[in-house]
């Protein structure tokens, strides 16, 4: 199967800071993902903010990008080798795309005993399992804290205030998950 590059188009869309950390890939999909995920952002942002200038980020304390000039929309994106998901909304948003996958190891670490006997008697156990993945992923990047520990347990309690709008393709091999808080105002780009 041949893998997409990034075109010349992408590449002038990038600040050089956005180009140089999409070439630090060693993949080709790899780079032609990050730098895309970048461009739908500022695609969405154009079509519903109405913002076309250059980006200039800030960061929190734990790394989470945010627009300098406009901290009142919240964005995020993910990418993986067969999709990227953009998303951005009036209040803090996580999301997070991955390819429909399985690991016995991770499965003993990550999910909690109830998410593990739903994974392992779902009709598909991989799929399951990357449901639940990509719903940790996005709760944590919502928050804005990444991958830490105690990942077994972190969503019991996020149900009751967040919005997990978690879609399988089963087609293409991929799931992806939004987080957001109830009664956020959120436009997507998948």
């Amino acid at each position: 199967r041949r893998q997409r590059q990034m075109c010349i188009r992408d590449r002038k869309l990038l600040p050089e800071w956005r180009l140089k950390y999409a070439l630090s890939y060693k993949m080709d999909i790899d780079r032609y993902t990050c730098a895309k995920a970048f461009v739908m952002l500022k695609e969405l942002l154009q079509e519903y903010c109405g913002i076309s200038e250059d980006l200039e980020f800030s960061y929190s304390c734990y790394k989470k990008p945010f627009l300098k000039s406009y901290p009142r929309i919240h964005f995020n994106y993910s990418h993986c080798r067969k999709a990227i998901i953009c998303a951005i909304g009036d209040l803090d948003i996580g999301v997070d795309v991955e390819t429909i996958q399985y690991d016995d190891n991770i499965l003993y670490e990550v999910f909690n005993e109830s998410e593990r006997a739903e994974i392992l008697n779902a009709v598909d156990p991989s799929i399951k399992f990357t449901e639940y993945w990509t719903q940790k992923e996005s709760y944590l990047k919502l928050l804005g804290v990444g991958l830490i520990g105690g990942l077994d347990n972190v969503l019991c309690d996020a149900k009751l205030h967040i919005n997990f709008k978690t879609e399988v393709n089963s087609l293409h091999g991929f799931v992806t998950t939004i987080a957001t808080y109830k009664g956020c105002l959120l436009y997507t780009s998948d």
